[in-house]
């Protein structure tokens, strides 16, 4: 009787190789399970700010959440989508927060279907490139 020895070249390059294509295909498929608005808000977070090499959501932590939990008074309302219409039309995205002067809220349209963000007010515009 004999017995079999474990071949570890075997499960490095075959086993480990399928297991990366199979998280990579369950990424992909809840991404594209995701709604609209989900979607929107996440291209708008991944989108480039204005400091270099920075997305929305990078630049965002690095101004408003610091501030915050440096102690300044903050309140932090978040990110909210509205869709305008059916699937075909742009969706407004829109990141809000109180600080002690002010409401800020900066607004982005969102094409889905061509993967476009577009800042639409002075707000956006500090955050994001265009």
């Amino acid at each position: 009787m004999t017995i079999k020895r474990f071949s570890w070249p075997r499960l490095v390059f075959i086993c480990v190789p399928l297991l990366i294509v199979m998280v990579d295909a369950f990424v992909l498929v809840a991404e594209h399970l995701q709604p609209d608005a989900e979607k929107a808000i996440r291209l708008v977070k991944e989108s480039n700010s204005r400091k270099e090499n920075f997305t929305v959501q990078q630049y965002l932590y690095m101004t408003v959440f610091h501030r915050k939990s440096s102690g300044e008074s903050i309140d932090i309302e978040g990110w909210r989508a509205t869709l305008s219409g059916g699937s075909e039309s742009p969706i407004s995205v829109e990141f809000s927060y109180t600080d002690s002067s002010r409401t800020h809220t900066a607004t982005w349209e969102v094409n889905l279907r061509q993967g476009s963000v577009k800042p639409m007010n002075e707000e956006a515009l500090d955050l994001a490139w265009h």
